[in-house]
């Protein structure tokens, strides 16, 4: 075959078939959690207090869209391990999904740290936490070596240490201490 002469048809369609498979699974996993998510927040709202002049209370509203997007989630997420089965099944699905996630492992190594991030945030306090996001996520992207070490710690000691202290000298406002260590 030149690079002139088209695919076969039967490898296009296998390779959409996977295609159409690995994206209806990515969209499964995102039905799952915002469907899990729409249940937590519908739970929360029933919490809110009620009023004496509104007999439904304040969080009746939000938990009744909570309540309707968990729905839809449920019946979207129902419809795709439909179209899963109709295009190869679940097997082809996951490893399709598999190669998806492990291309973008960085990016889901990102997302993870900035949720370490967000939890460590009120312990550490902003700089000592930022410092820590900021170098390992520098090295994540940039790779390992003497040079992108010694950058990527001078870069995470300015925008953490020297952001905080603009911050305090400057305008006079002042981020997140911590509890540990009152940087």
């Amino acid at each position: 075959m030149t690079a002139d002469t088209p695919k076969p048809a039967a490898a296009d369609a296998l390779a959409s078939a996977a295609t159409r498979a690995r994206n209806e699974l990515a969209r499964l996993v995102s039905y799952i959690i915002f469907g899990v998510s729409a249940a937590y927040c519908a739970w929360r709202a029933s919490s809110l207090p009620t009023s004496r002049w509104e007999p439904l209370g304040a969080g009746s509203f939000p938990k009744l869209v909570f309540i309707v997007l968990a729905a839809l989630c449920l019946f979207a997420a129902i419809k795709s391990v439909v179209d899963i089965q109709r295009n190869g099944g679940m097997p082809e699905a996951v490893y399709a999904f598999g190669r998806w996630l492990k291309i973008r492992r960085i990016s889901f190594a990102i997302y993870g740290l900035l949720v370490v991030y967000l939890g460590v945030l009120s312990t550490l306090g902003f700089s000592l936490a930022t410092f820590g996001f900021l170098l390992i996520t520098q090295l994540l992207i940039a790779g390992v070596t003497r040079r992108t070490v010694i950058q990527s710690v001078i870069a995470a000691l300015v925008f953490s240490f020297g952001l905080n202290m603009l911050f305090a000298d400057v305008f006079n406002v002042f981020l997140p201490r911590g509890v540990l260590i009152a940087f």
